[in-house]
């Protein structure tokens, strides 16, 4: 049967096809085509049904009557006789349009005997209200089908009923070519038909290569091999850039033997969206010996159902290397992948210093290291100092794709109570046995308490010190915060440090082999006597001295006090932080004893009223032996207040005995001290001359071997009246701004003067800090401040 249809010619629609903006009514025109094609007969019989490869064939879908919809146009293929597995048929249909109301619906289906078709493939153009797009397949075809027909079914697939179902005004083009698979290794979908891939080389260094295509839609290739128990296993697939990303996402699974019967993965991955070159790659430590298989296939979503569409261009490829384990620590009966398997070996005594060094290699994924060194008994503290190098050799598989996640992990045993349960208990709640440093590592907490709990292992295990890998950062390439000094109280008896290196139970490992070097070391004399023969570090005690210096205190022993700052991270002030690669550690690394802090409780003297007295402030750090720039230092102030008591808000003795409450805290930072070399605006200003110029509220000056900072006149350092009669001020001194793990040597001189004092502003003007209850309006006219001195108060 064949149906006339006025349409445009088609020389008009090849001039306007790309332009066109559809849709369901006719252009007025003079010329006729030949609707053909429209049941499974005229397929089978009409010269003009025929598809043949290579030759576009366009016509329209639109049929004769009212409604013109539900024309359906039947074609045929004849096959040739060379057909057989590993030829591939592809029918691409298209509208060359802009827009279209069809849905187009492309089936290609093989014909049964007594009538009736099997369905092949069957794809749909769902493109709503935009653009159409090409409807592409790639079809696999059998032995059998060699010379045989085969039919396809064009027709609109709506998803609205009431969208118009044909287009009179642009046709489609089909369009077929037949091309023998390029996968050499097809057909190898079924698991009773993988490709063996096979390993050649001597024991311990066997590899083998493979390639392929996933070349069809929803393609699935699999590999076999044969490992044994022991050895380890890399695995990768690649598919190499060649400037666009494919239509699949690559992925793979990695089944262990028996796959046959169930499938049990040991591990699996895909390539990220848009990404090229696509790389994944595995190395295990085989458990399972036998025959292994790989799987290669595109990624189908998370549920297995969406569609991988093939592609005839982008070849992948596999490496396979089976290789012998190479850590001696992972060769032993008991390998040291367990802390109750931890190499462990003894320092005889931090005076003189010993030292130690392990090696290992991360040679698989998940793989882990334990190692541990046991410190005789001591009754003065010490120190116990680390470092993981990396080294040159071993890395026999390149390292894992993503970022690279190295570990080292610090813990020391807890056995304080009855039994396991009261030592998981008290290494949770008492700082006394497991020390916590949350303050900059709230993010730890979980882990450090898993640890506590035993995790994967039926001990307790304080968390001393971590470092993790840091590679999105320069100043942390190499490992270069792969290091620590760690205080160790005095002990009466032989105590352990477990060292754990690891991958952080992540998909990442190199072969690479490691060095751990491990010291222990006597403390500095001055640490040494703030413990004055206790458990723990005390606080010195010294009288706040009267001077008339101003603005720096006399540099003698009345005023000064001096120390050694050694372990910790120290404090990162003028706007750095770890994120940017400033400081000794990264921003995920964790102390459980942050940083060494010197504690100085000075005693204020009772003076008339009223009390404000000047404050006079200076601090001198050494420089670095090889006269390179020192660390600062911060200053952590608490105040005990005379007017308050504890249900005013105060915290009744927070590191001051005898104080019914203190004001402005010392460690949560609520008012630190630290130079900063910028202009601020000092705290009188806002209140007495807030039109004045900034000015810097610190000098610095460099000496030939010390940096001294003073508190300069601009800021009006001063210590108001209710902490004057408070009479106890408490100064915790801190590293700042730390690059290295070298001791800090500082002075820290400081004392009262009579108050107000004055400042220079504005290139000479002197100006005196706001009195004692100042009458009159000042300059700027704004109202007089009460309550005199008002430094520390601020934040």
């Amino acid at each position: 049967m064949k149906t006339q249809v006025q349409l445009l010619s088609l020389a008009l629609l090849a001039l306007t096809a790309c332009s066109s903006g559809g849709g369901g009514k006719e252009d007025a025109g003079t010329s006729t085509v030949t609707d053909v094609c429209n049941s499974r007969e005229e397929a089978l019989t009409l010269a003009e049904c025929e598809l043949k490869p290579g030759e576009p064939l366009e016509r329209f879908l639109v049929r004769e009557g009212e409604t013109r919809e539900g024309d359906q146009d039947w074609y045929r293929i004849v096959l040739p006789a060379n057909t057989s597995a590993r030829t591939l048929l592809n029918v691409n249909g298209a509208y060359l349009a802009a827009s279209t109301a069809v849905q187009l619906s492309v089936s290609v289906l093989e014909p049964v005997a007594g009538g009736g078709e099997n369905s092949l493939a069957k794809k749909e153009d769902k493109h709503g209200q935009g653009a159409p797009k090409p409807v592409d397949m790639v079809i696999p075809l059998r032995d059998d089908l060699k010379g045989k027909t085969l039919l396809v079914l064009v027709q609109d697939a709506p998803t609205v009923a009431s969208q118009p179902k044909f287009d009179a005004r642009n046709p489609y083009r089909l369009v077929i070519q037949v091309s023998e698979n390029p996968d050499s290794n097809e057909p190898n979908d079924a698991i009773a038909a993988a490709t063996p891939i096979a390993l050649t080389g001597a024991a311990g260094a066997r590899t083998g290569t493979a390639s392929g295509f996933l070349a069809t839609d929803n393609d699935v290739d699999r590999f076999t091999f044969d490992m044994a128990e022991g050895e380890v296993a890399y695995v990768s697939v690649t598919a190499p850039d060649q400037g666009y990303v494919p239509n699949w996402r690559l992925s793979y699974k990695l089944l262990r033997p028996g796959f046959a019967t169930k499938e049990e993965k040991e591990d699996e991955g895909d390539v990220r969206p848009g990404t090229r070159p696509g790389v994944l790659a595995t190395a295990r430590k085989v458990k399972f010996p036998g025959k292994w298989m790989l799987v290669v296939q595109g990624y189908r979503g998370s549920s297995g159902s969406e569609l991988s569409q093939g592609d005839v261009r982008q070849a992948y490829n596999v490496d396979v290397r089976v290789l012998s384990e190479q850590d001696p620590n992972d060769n032993k009966a008991q390998p040291n992948d367990s802390v109750s398997y931890a190499e462990l070996r003894g320092l005889a005594s931090p005076s003189p210093a010993s030292s130690t060094s392990f090696k290992g290699r991360l040679g698989h994924m998940g793989d882990q290291d334990w190692y541990g060194v046991n410190l005789p008994t001591s009754n003065v503290p010490t120190r116990l100092r680390y470092r993981l190098t990396p080294l040159a050799t071993g890395g026999r598989y390149p390292p894992l794709p993503g970022n690279p996640d190295r570990q080292v992990l610090v813990l020391t045993p807890v056995t304080t109570g009855a039994n396991l349960d009261e030592w998981r208990t008290n290494c949770i709640t008492k700082p006394e046995v497991c020390p916590k440093g949350y303050s900059e590592s709230p993010d730890i907490v979980s882990l450090v308490e898993g640890l506590c709990q035993g995790r994967e292992q039926p001990t307790s295990l304080c968390l001393q010190s971590l470092r993790e890998e840091t590679t999105d950062n320069p100043r942390f390439t190499n490992l270069s915060n792969f290091q620590g000094v760690l205080p160790v109280p005095p002990h009466a008896a032989q105590v352990t440090y477990f060292f754990n290196v690891q991958t952080d139970g992540t998909k990442w490992a190199d072969d690479k082999d490691y060095q751990l070097d491990v010291t222990w070391e006597a403390e500095d004399a001055d640490e040494v006597s703030r413990y004055a023969g206790q458990p723990t570090e005390q606080m010195v005690t010294k009288a706040l001295a009267s001077a008339t210096t101003h603005p720096a205190p006399p540099d003698t022993a009345e005023y000064s006090v001096s120390g050694r700052l050694s372990h910790g991270y120290g404090r990162l002030r003028n706007g750095n932080d770890r994120v940017n690669g400033l400081g000794v550690r990264g921003p995920t690394d964790y102390d459980a004893v942050p940083s060494d802090v010197d504690s100085y409780l000075f005693t204020l003297p009772t003076v008339e009223a009223p009390e404000d007295r000047a404050w006079l402030v200076q601090w001198e750090v050494q420089k670095q032996m090889d006269g390179g720039t020192p660390h600062g230092l911060a200053l952590d102030l608490t105040f005990c207040d005379g007017d308050a008591t504890g249900a005013d808000g105060g915290v009744q003795d927070a590191g001051i005995p005898g104080c019914a409450a203190v004001r402005v805290g010392s460690r949560n930072q609520l008012l630190t001290l630290g130079y900063r070399s910028d202009a601020l605006r000092a705290w009188h200003t806002r209140l007495t001359d807030p039109l004045s110029s900034l000015q810097p509220q610190y000098t610095l000056e460099e000496r030939p071997g010390s940096t001294v900072v003073t508190l300069a006149p601009y800021a009006c350092g001063c210590l108001e009246r209710r902490f004057m009669r408070g009479g106890k001020m408490r100064v915790e001194v801190s590293a700042s701004e730390r690059l290295s793990y070298e001791d800090v040597t500082y002075t820290l001189r400081t004392g009262y003067g009579p108050y107000p004092s004055s400042y220079s502003r504005d290139g000479g003007t002197v100006v005196s800090c706001p009195g004692l209850d100042d009458a009159g309006t000042p300059d700027g006219g704004v109202a007089p401040l009460t309550g005199g001195c008002a430094f520390t108060r601020q934040p």
